[in-house]
C-alpha cells in the first residue's frame, strides 16, 4: 500500500543521506520516519543510521549505550558481566561447535529470516566495530553473539562480519589455521550474498590475517580491492581503512621507502 511504499521510499533516501555525507539531511528524514513509522519494526533502519552518525561524530559510549538498548528491545541482551577468563571459555566452547561443521556445510546453511535477528546482526556488527575502539575487551562477546545468532537462527550477509572477527580472534590467539579457516568463510558469505557494501570491511580484517599465512607482498594487494570496493558503495570509513593498512603493509614488506611515502601521501589526500 501507499505507507509501505513510503516507509520504502523514505528509508532508500534516508541511506543515500548516510553514504554521501550528507548528516543533515539524514537527520531530518529520520525524525519523519520515526515520527510517522507506525510500528517499531518500521523504525529499525533508521535507528541503524543514527547509530552510525553517533559513531561517526566519535560518540562512542553513546553508541554503544543506543546500540545496546536496540539489542534489548530485538530479544537479544549483551553481557556485560564476561571477564577475560569467562570470554576464553567462550571461544573455546564456540571453537569446538565449529569443528564438526565443514565451510561448506556452513555456507548451504539455512538462511535467517527473522527480520528482529537480522537487524540484530547489523547493530551487534556496529556495536562490535565501537568496542574495538572504546572497550576492547568486550568486542569478542559481540563477535561470538554474532557468531551464535547465525548458527542458532541461519546464515544472513551481517554473519560474515561475524566470521571474519572470530578468525582474525582465533589467529591472535594463535590458532593461525582456524583463523585463516574462518576469514575465508567470511569472504565466501559476502559472494554468496553478493553483499558489496560489507566487502571492504570484511577485506580490511581478513586480509589482515591472510597476510600471516601467505606472501605479504600479494596479500596486502587485496586491501586496494577493499579500498576500491568501499569506495563504490560510500562506504569511507572502510575505503580509508583499507588505505592505511595497504600502506602499512608495504612498510613491513620491505618496499622502497619513497613508495610507501608517495602511497601514505595519498592516502592522507583521500581521507581529506
Amino acid at each position: 500500500d501507499d505507507y509501505e511504499f513510503s516507509l520504502e521510499i523514505f528509508d532508500c533516501a534516508a541511506k543515500c543521506a548516510y553514504a554521501i555525507g550528507d548528516h543533515e539531511k539524514l537527520k531530518l528524514l529520520s525524525n519523519q520516519i520515526l515520527v510517522s513509522a507506525r510500528s517499531f519494526e518500521g523504525k529499525l533502519n533508521v535507528l541503524c543510521y543514527t547509530i552510525n552518525l553517533l559513531c561517526d561524530a566519535s560518540l562512542l559510549d553513546k553508541a554503544i549505550e543506543k546500540c545496546t538498548w536496540l539489542l534489548s528491545m530485538l530479544g537479544v541482551e549483551f553481557s556485560w558481566a564476561s571477564s577475560r577468563d569467562t570470554t576464553l571459555i567462550l571461544v573455546e566452547k564456540m571453537r569446538s561447535i565449529l569443528s564438526g561443521h565443514s565451510n561448506e556445510f556452513l555456507l548451504q546453511y539455512i538462511k535467517m529470516k527473522d527480520h528482529s535477528k537480522i537487524i540484530a546482526m547489523k547493530v551487534l556488527s556496529r556495536l562490535n566495530i565501537t568496542l574495538v575502539l572504546s572497550r576492547p575487551d568486550f568486542s569478542p562477546v559481540a563477535t561470538l553473539q554474532m557468531v551464535e545468532l547465525s548458527l542458532t537462527h541461519g546464515m544472513s550477509p551481517m554473519s560474515a562480519i561475524g566470521f571474519v572477527y572470530l578468525g582474525s580472534m582465533l589467529a591472535s590467539l594463535g590458532h593461525m589455521r582456524e583463523g585463516s579457516r574462518f576469514v575465508k568463510l567470511a569472504l565466501n558469505i559476502v559472494q554468496l550474498f553478493g553483499s558489496k557494501e560489507l566487502a571492504g570491511e570484511v577485506m580490511a580484517i581478513s586480509t589482515q590475517t591472510a597476510a600471516y599465512v601467505e606472501p605479504m607482498q600479494s596479500a596486502i594487494e587485496f586491501h586496494m580491492v577493499g579500498h576500491k570496493s568501499s569506495q563504490e558503495v560510500g562506504d569511507i570509513r572502510s575505503a580509508s581503512l583499507n588505505f592505511l593498512l595497504y600502506c602499512g603493509g608495504l612498510f613491513w614488506s620491505g618496499a622502497h621507502l619513497n613508495r610507501v611515502k608517495v602511497r601514505y601521501e595519498e592516502a592522507c589526500r583521500f581521507m581529506e
